[in-house]
């Protein structure tokens, strides 16, 4: 008798589960995923994600499965907090940087010409601007809104919305978190966040740990990305350069940096949590097949070091790999899939 191996066991398993449906597989690259940090393989149906696995046991269960060619899966990028003005990047612009989700900020007029240019494969979540008069009258159909910060001081009562406070400098900060700390449980209930357009002092890291309010800032700046960490602040990243590898970059490299699977998930999964979808931002069975496919010049493992970003390829961490992102090295490239070609 013949037994069959694991690869040929789980491949009929998983052929037979997905047998109704219409299946797209990809193999021979790299899959960032930390149910299988060694996978290789990744398969999706019905608009989320179906196999996580090896080579083999893809192509025995479909035959015809795409090549990767050595290129390399993640979770699409999520651009945190863009404001809609002039010059600011449209949908098409985001896609090809990589992105697949954007949390954007603007008048209700400019996020729905946003929306209706935006390209399909990008996710919109949309903050509605309000004013201290409008504020209190938010829209129950999407139930968010952004707020600039001195019209959120100038209400008389705190909104039962998701509200996403624009600040614009670290005086106007204080008065915030002054302000939400009366209100702490209300404002946490409600999922509101903060979008710091400029450099974070360090007298504010331990009140944001402790607020449990999202943050959005932008490591290009100088910031205490470390002691905002460690502090248990909830940070994702507002994206001010031509690639969120870039931005990934900015956080780790710097006296101030973290390590890269930090950064790389506040640019990913820290994001989706921000806007409330703790669930969006991984590659495993049952999640969204919202993934992006990079051509890389390898795949390291940071090694925690005081003082530089020390990248290993040994592959005993156990921890998927990411891109080595030291500043001599290329950032990835986006390759389109073939469903975007």
């Amino acid at each position: 008798m013949t037994i069959p191996d694991a690869a040929d066991s789980s491949a009929k398993t998983w052929t037979q589960r997905c047998s109704l449906s219409a299946v797209t597989m990809y193999f021979g690259g790299d899959v960032y995923s930390s149910v299988d940090p060694f996978a290789t393989a990744l398969g999706t149906k019905d608009g989320t994600v179906s196999f996580i696995g090896s080579d083999e046991a893809a192509l025995a269960s479909e035959p015809n499965a795409i090549n990767l060619d050595g290129d390399f899966l993640t979770p699409g990028f999520v651009h945190g907090g863009l404001v809609l003005h002039e010059g600011a990047p449209d949908g098409d612009r985001l896609i090809e940087s990589g992105f697949t989700h954007v949390h954007v900020l603007g008048t209700a007029e400019a996020v729905r010409d946003f929306r209706a240019r935006a390209p399909k494969g990008l996710r919109i979540i949309a903050y509605p601007q309000l004013s201290s008069e409008t504020a209190p009258a938010t829209d129950p159909a999407t139930d968010r809104a952004s707020i600039a910060a001195a019209d959120f001081l100038g209400l008389e009562t705190m909104p039962e919305t998701s509200l996403y406070i624009d600040v614009e400098s670290n005086q106007r900060l204080g008065e915030v978190l002054d302000r939400v700390h009366d209100h702490a449980a209300l404002a946490q209930r409600n999922g509101y966040r903060l979008l710091l357009n400029f450099s974070v002092n360090e007298e504010f890291v331990t009140p944001l740990g402790y607020s449990g309010i999202a943050l959005t800032l932008d490591p290009a700046r100088p910031q205490p990305l470390a002691r905002l960490l460690s502090a248990g602040a909830q940070v994702s990243w507002t994206d001010s350069q031509d690639s969120p590898w870039a931005t990934v970059r900015s956080a780790v490299v710097g006296d101030s940096g973290i390590g890269a699977r930090a950064a790389f998930n506040a640019a990913t999964r820290f994001a989706h949590r921000a806007a409330g979808n703790p669930d969006g931002g991984v590659l495993a069975p049952g999640a969204d097949a919202d993934f992006v496919r990079w051509q890389v010049e390898r795949l390291v493992v940071q090694v925690a070091d005081a003082r530089v970003a020390a990248w290993s390829t040994d592959p005993r961490s156990g921890t998927p790999g990411l891109p080595e992102l030291s500043p001599d090295v290329p950032l990835p490239t986006r390759i389109a899939l073939s469903e975007d070609a």
